[in-house]
């Protein structure tokens, strides 16, 4: 980026980008993909990063292995299917969401790496406060995201299994409660030794599961948060630069504004590549998660177990929740956008030399159509489309794709 002679330099900028990354690295290394995204890492953390990938692999195909078994075996019922489904979608769904995370680490790496030159960059204390104040939005988000995925998954794991109705099997034994049904075609669970392993591997699995959606949530709530920063900098810029339409700079100021806001799209637009397949993914099985928790509520209510519907319930609201903070960033990252040409035209533009007025319309022109997070580019991440996704009783053309309109913005 083009810099004025500003003396001013941001000297805490490594604290801010440790900062901004918090969250995502400590998720992240549980995942072992951190040294894959963030090239500052030591020898002792890759070996662990390593170990930590390869026990979290295992511990998804614990839980995916035996459940497809028991959705095969002809020893199960049709309602016994129906019941894995939910539970086998989401495992399925979080293994292709890591996939994703693993296969685009170059992509989250080059956005961490001009995350971290924009910190090193910043050329103003107002444009720093603005940053921070964005970092702490996406702080919130992603405890939010944290919490309600860990309280319902608690209940998932370790309330329901032990406070819902016992039964007794065909030879009078009693059957030991599991998170996860279907294990006992592989496992006797009548040995209680080998009943605790499971118990505890599939704990530990799905702790693994739940990390894989925080992580996704995370990475788009710090990275879009990072977006909007710079777009409200490049505002704040516009906003400024009729102070100095008197000043032999403005032109410089003009070409600073123009590269930034180019910069800032481009960011963003690579944010939409490394998470249109994960979105498209979460969204699609996010709805049929809900669908089937629906389901498992209506069937527990038949048989009055409270404990398995309030934990079905806390699990609905925590997938809502999430498919809603993704739509809630896709807004904000559309509407931030949108700002700028507004911003352009609400300044005191015709106190500006000609040319430089006329730069403007290039701005306001860019800003009609924004950047939006898509689900594979087939529909955007938006609060309309959290309604189409929730309330499915809506008129029909609701569902349908909304336009997407692509911005010329060189890649290079």
């Amino acid at each position: 980026m083009a810099k004025l002679n500003i003396p001013w330099s941001n000297l805490n900028s490594e604290r801010d980008i440790i900062n901004a990354l918090v969250w995502n690295r400590w998720i992240l290394q549980v995942l072992g993909i951190w040294p894959l995204v963030y090239s500052n890492t030591t020898a002792i953390e890759k070996i662990l990063a390593t170990i930590s990938f390869a026990l979290c692999w295992s511990g998804i195909s614990f839980l995916l292995i035996p459940m497809v078994i028991f959705m095969l075996s002809e020893r199960t019922t049709l309602n016994d299917k129906i019941k894995m489904l939910g539970p086998l979608s989401y495992v399925l769904v979080s293994m292709l969401k890591y996939f994703f995370l693993v296969m685009h680490h170059k992509g989250i790496r080059q956005c961490i790496r001009v995350l971290s030159v924009d910190w090193r960059a910043v050329q103003q204390q107002d444009y720093r406060k603005i940053m921070i104040k964005n970092v702490a939005k996406s702080h919130v988000l992603c405890k939010f995201c944290i919490v309600f995925m860990y309280c319902a998954g608690l209940c998932f794991y370790t309330v329901m299994p032990f406070l819902t109705h016992t039964t007794i099997d065909e030879q009078n034994n009693t059957v030991k409660p599991i998170p996860y049904p279907g294990f006992d075609i592989i496992f006797d669970f009548h040995i209680t030794s080998v009943y605790i392993f499971v118990f505890c591997a599939q704990w530990i699995s799905g702790m693994v599961l739940f990390k894989v959606t925080t992580a996704v949530c995370c990475l788009a709530a710090m990275f879009v948060a990072h977006a909007c920063g710079q777009v409200e900098i490049v505002t704040a810029r516009i906003e400024n630069i009729v102070k100095s339409a008197q000043s032999s700079h403005i032109k410089q100021h003009m070409a600073i504004i123009v590269k930034h806001h180019m910069q800032t799209l481009r960011f963003s637009v690579s944010i939409d590549s490394i998470l249109r397949e994960i979105c498209l993914v979460e969204i699609v099985g996010t709805t049929l998660t809900i669908c089937t928790l629906e389901y498992y509520c209506i069937t527990e209510w038949n048989n009055n177990d409270s404990i398995a519907i309030l934990t079905y319930f806390f699990l609905l609201i925590s997938f809502v929740f999430n498919v809603f903070m993704l739509c809630y960033i896709g807004e904000q990252l559309t509407n931030q956008c949108s700002k700028v040409g507004f911003a352009s035209y609400k300044i005191e533009w015709y106190h500006l030399p000609g040319k430089v007025a006329l730069d403007l319309t290039l701005i306001i022109r860019i800003s009609q159509h924004p950047v939006k997070i898509t689900a594979g580019k087939i529909i955007d991440l938006s609060f309309a489309r959290f309604g189409s996704i929730i309330f499915v009783h809506r008129s029909p053309e609701i569902l349908l794709p909304e336009p997407l309109y692509a911005t010329s913005i060189p890649t290079s």
